[in-house]
């Protein structure tokens, strides 16, 4: 079976290799969209081989997106287009709920957006992103526009200062989509793309045969909690692609185990599990799943 690796460095050296363009690049281009599109990527958890298999038009003329991931179809879509104003929304578990304002594909540098809010304990809480940089240069030797996007955890006002808290960035590339996925709480690069298929047209190294896509089986997705704050009720969803015993727990910051949410098998799938946090503290708790040999954790903050 052939196993696909990658060394992860300190910098993004692996594309930046700059130069000038003379146009500036579709903004809708940095979110390819089209049906039938693949990306496959080396995450800290193993192999990761995504595929937007369908899509659907709503009566606001938004673009639904329904993704593949290895080889489980989910039943709801994951991200809504606006392409009449470049922005992406993501669909969260229910799709009944609130879409989050994901991306503004036509952000310039410096430009802040509320993605998501929510009321804790009387009070409104906002998650902010940036539009951090956006710069010119190569990925896999193809030419391309990069913009980072640097997402932060919940506050209590609409401004990015001293006190925000740095989540994650990730970096789109015009023509490709997102090329990498950086933890900023000292996690590193939690996913790189290793190659693509873009309405047709094969970027990097793709996976072919049926030994090379086999590996996609040993992958899985723990998802960030929502809401987050939260008091004392949240949601934490996981998806397994293959059968297996899935082990899921809370732990203080100490290690200290506080909550067992799953201890069975399960087959492949999309799930959500409520954690209620009325008995504890408030404060940072762990949150870890282990199927197959890998785990994967995750925090979330308690507001009593």
């Amino acid at each position: 079976m052939k196993l696909i690796k990658i060394i992860y460095t300190c910098t993004l050296t692996f594309f930046i290799s700059i130069i000038m363009f003379a146009q500036e690049p579709d903004p809708n281009s940095f979110f390819p969209s089209s049906v039938g599109n693949v990306w496959e990527y080396d995450q800290v958890w193993g192999f990761a081989r995504e595929e937007i298999y369908k899509d659907s038009i709503g009566e606001n003329g938004h673009r639904y997106l329904f993704y593949k991931y290895n080889d489980y179809y989910t039943p709801n879509p994951r991200y809504k287009l606006d392409t009449s104003s470049a922005i992406v929304f993501r669909v969260p578990f229910n799709p009944n709920n609130t879409h989050w304002l994901y991306v503004k594909l036509d952000a310039d540098t410096g430009d802040v957006w509320i993605v998501d809010s929510l009321e804790v304990g009387g009070n409104v809480i906002y998650q902010l992103a940036l539009c951090r940089n956006q710069y010119d240069g190569f990925f896999l030797n193809y030419s391309t526009t990069f913009k980072e996007f640097t997402f932060y955890q919940y506050q209590p006002d609409t401004v990015i200062n001293e006190f925000s808290w740095p989540d994650y960035t990730i970096t789109l590339a015009s023509g490709i989509g997102e090329v990498m996925h950086f933890d900023e709480g000292g996690g590193g690069p939690q996913r790189v793309l290793l190659g693509c298929i873009i309405d047709g047209d094969t970027i990097g190294p793709i996976t072919t045969s049926a030994d090379d896509i086999e590996i996609s089986l040993l992958s899985f997705e723990l998802f960030q909690n929502y809401p987050n704050p939260f008091n004392p009720i949240t949601n934490i969803r996981f998806q397994t692609a293959n059968f297996g015993f899935v082990s899921l727990k809370v732990y203080d910051v100490l290690g200290n185990e506080i909550r067992t949410l799953v201890n069975e098998e399960k087959p492949a799938g999309e799930y959500q599990v409520t954690f209620n946090g009325s008995n504890l503290a408030s404060g940072i708790y762990v949150y870890r799943i282990k199927t197959n040999g890998k785990i994967i954790s995750k925090k979330m903050t308690l507001l009593q």
